[in-house]
């Protein structure tokens, strides 16, 4: 192979193939299934290579719940804004925009409800470059009902003693009287 055709093969590489040495996009989340008692708050959390995206990239962030088909949380990197588009989410999913733009996103789910049970897919997009989504579960279980725990009072225990020691003194007395009558009736 000539000096002239390689150079003109490594040219039509670099023209047709941009990608070539540049970091796969790829996002990740933590764990694939979330375990969570309701009532509770959990954290979702899902990663991409912060170097794949440079600080000019229009970058979008969308989490779903994919069976009830409700937008949890849109981030957009050129408005700076993140929000959570559904009513039944508002409130209580809470993302940190900062955390976005440094590769890493994480959701707390606050008071969780039986049915925040479900898929949950986070698309990561840059604009005209990259996406990547990946999915994960989350299962709410019922909360147990947990018995009160007594806690002893040491109040109701000096009054305990107070009437413990009350009737025994009214017992002992009565005993002494009666002993001391039947004793006089002798006589």
């Amino acid at each position: 192979m000539s000096v002239c055709a390689a150079g003109l093969l490594l040219m039509m590489t670099v023209i047709f193939c941009p990608a070539v040495g540049q970091t796969p996009f790829s996002l990740s989340v933590s764990q694939d299934v979330y375990q969570a008692e309701q009532h509770s708050n959990i954290t979702l959390t899902w990663t991409f290579p912060v170097s794949a995206v440079s600080s000019s990239d229009s970058l979008v962030v969308d989490i779903k719940n994919v069976g009830q088909m409700r937008r949890v949380y849109n981030y957009d990197r050129k408005t700076e804004t993140g929000l959570s588009p559904h009513e039944h989410y508002r409130g209580r999913v809470l993302c940190d925009p900062v955390l976005i733009t440094k590769g890493r996103i994480e959701c707390v789910f606050t008071d969780l409800r039986l049915n925040d049970t479900g898929t949950y897919q986070c698309i990561v997009t840059v604009v005209h470059r990259y996406t990547d989504d990946k999915t994960c579960d989350l299962n709410v279980t019922a909360a147990l009902d947990r018995p009160a725990v007594e806690t002893s009072n040491p109040e109701s225990r000096k009054r305990f003693g107070l009437y413990a020691s009350l009737g025994l003194f009214t017992v002992v007395t009565a005993l002494l009287a009666s002993s001391f009558l039947a004793n006089l009736c002798k006589f």
